[in-house]
């Protein structure tokens, strides 16, 4: 008995043995699994996105030149054609500083006139004109009125016009004949002080104008000082007897007024002293009627 029953032991023994193995394997797989379950693996971090492009540099951009309006004036024919040219719209403003072959008004904007009237309502055509084509029918005009002496000179955005004073009556009417322009002195002296002493101190008393005609594009005001006669009269000499040919490039458009300045001159038939009138003794409509600038301008301008 006694060695059957240690027999037992060694078989119950050796069956504990084996169990434990069986469940050991067994346990393992399930373990490995509930890890697996429990620990889920780890996502892969995101790449790093690349970083944002630079803000691109503002860059100014040239302004773009205003459309320049084109005419078209004739000029003449060849060959049983007809030549033309090409006018540009715009401003002469620069000229005034540059000259472009003509001298500038020497007092800018000009002294306060005796009366001022615009001319605008004896200019009706202006299609396909340039400015040195209104300066050229301008010039026109005055002659058919009877000055035959006249001056050019530059000014912002156009040019001006002046003629030689003209001794009038005290109603405006222009002395007839070689009246008109007589200078008695200038037989004993030809120079400048001298033939304008003579023109006011040796002359007869009397009344004298003289017109400076502005076109222009740009808005001006007359400044405060006082023409003297002299000075009228030296600018006769010291204009141009044309425009140059820059004018020809500008169209006269409506935005250039067209304006006369008239400056009246009394002498003190005691004193022999000249002065300037400020107001006119006459009123614009009497002076453009007694030139006959009221008919000659638009008579010329219809050509």
């Amino acid at each position: 008995m006694t060695g059957a029953s240690q027999h037992y032991r060694y078989i119950a023994a050796a069956a504990s043995v084996a169990m434990l193995l069986i469940s050991g394997c067994a346990s393992q797989p399930l373990t490995s699994q509930s890890q697996q379950v429990g620990s889920p693996m780890a996502e892969p971090e995101p790449a790093a996105l690349p970083p944002p492009p630079p803000a691109p540099v503002a860059v100014a951009k040239p302004r773009p030149r205003p459309a320049q309006k084109r005419i078209v004036d004739k000029v003449g024919s060849k060959a049983g054609k007809t030549v033309k040219r090409s006018i540009s719209a715009g401003s002469l403003s620069g000229m005034f500083r540059g000259g472009r072959g003509i001298p500038k008004y020497p007092v800018w904007p000009p002294e306060t006139p005796s009366s001022r009237v615009s001319l605008d309502r004896f200019i009706k055509a202006r299609a396909n004109l340039s400015l040195h084509d209104a300066g050229q029918k301008l010039k026109a005009a005055f002659e058919d009125a009877g000055y035959l002496e006249y001056s050019y000179f530059s000014a912002p955005g156009g040019f001006v016009l002046v003629t030689r004073i003209e001794k009038i009556s005290a109603k405006g009417d222009p002395l007839p004949g070689t009246e008109r322009y007589t200078l008695p002195s200038q037989r004993s002296s030809d120079s400048l002080t001298s033939f304008v002493r003579g023109l006011f101190l040796d002359a007869p008393p009397g009344f004298y104008r003289y017109i400076a005609v502005v076109v222009s594009d740009t808005p001006y005001q007359t400044s405060r000082r006082s023409l003297s006669s002299s000075e009228a009269q030296r600018r006769l000499s010291a204009g141009s007897n044309n425009l140059s040919t820059a004018y020809k490039k500008v169209a006269f458009s409506g935005d250039h007024n067209v304006e006369a300045l008239i400056y009246e001159f009394t002498k003190n038939s005691r004193t022999g002293k000249v002065r300037m009138i400020a107001p006119g003794r006459l009123t614009p409509r009497i002076h453009l009627a007694k030139t006959k600038l009221n008919t000659t301008i638009p008579a010329n301008f219809k050509r």
